[in-house]
């Protein structure tokens, strides 16, 4: 749910949530980072010049996050980055966790909202961690890659 993989060349190297690249691409779009700043238009492919102007988007933008100190949340494997509204994350059977910039993970299920430090199947608590940590995935496939694409997950 609201999931994005990321494909270096013909490889799938790994996952990353919608609300990370929506991250990417407001802080992008704020310096001037023209190729950084359409990392959520999806699907989007990066190759030669645009890719090479990607790596070095990514890098101001993850510089700046971390001057900023902006952050998202992790639970296992879980990682979002909400911005001033609350995103979905997982369909559980008890409801849908969402992560809310302020709240951290929540379940919204039929007895109502309750707050999520720990989910059945899923390693660790719940804890707020760096926005550059969640947009390093990403980063790391950018510099590897000669063709970078990103597409909706569908798993």
């Amino acid at each position: 749910m609201c999931t994005a993989i990321i494909t270096v060349g013909d490889t799938e190297t790994g996952l990353i949530h919608r609300s990370v690249l929506g991250r990417v691409a407001d802080i992008a779009g704020r310096l001037g980072c023209r190729s950084a700043a359409s990392v959520d238009n999806l699907p989007a492919s990066f190759t030669g010049a645009v890719l090479v102007r990607m790596r070095r988007d990514l890098d101001e933008v993850m510089a700046f996050a971390e001057a900023a100190r902006r952050t998202g949340w992790v639970l296992g494997d879980l990682a979002a980055a909400p911005g001033d509204e609350p995103v979905p994350v997982l369909d559980t059977p008890d409801g849908r966790v969402w992560a809310s910039s302020a709240r951290g993970f929540e379940l919204h299920g039929p007895d109502g909202v309750r707050y999520v430090t720990e989910l059945a199947g899923l390693p660790g608590t719940a804890r707020r961690t760096a926005l550059m940590l969640l947009i390093t995935p990403l980063a790391e496939a950018a510099r590897r890659a000669q063709l970078l694409q990103i597409h909706e997950f569908r798993g």
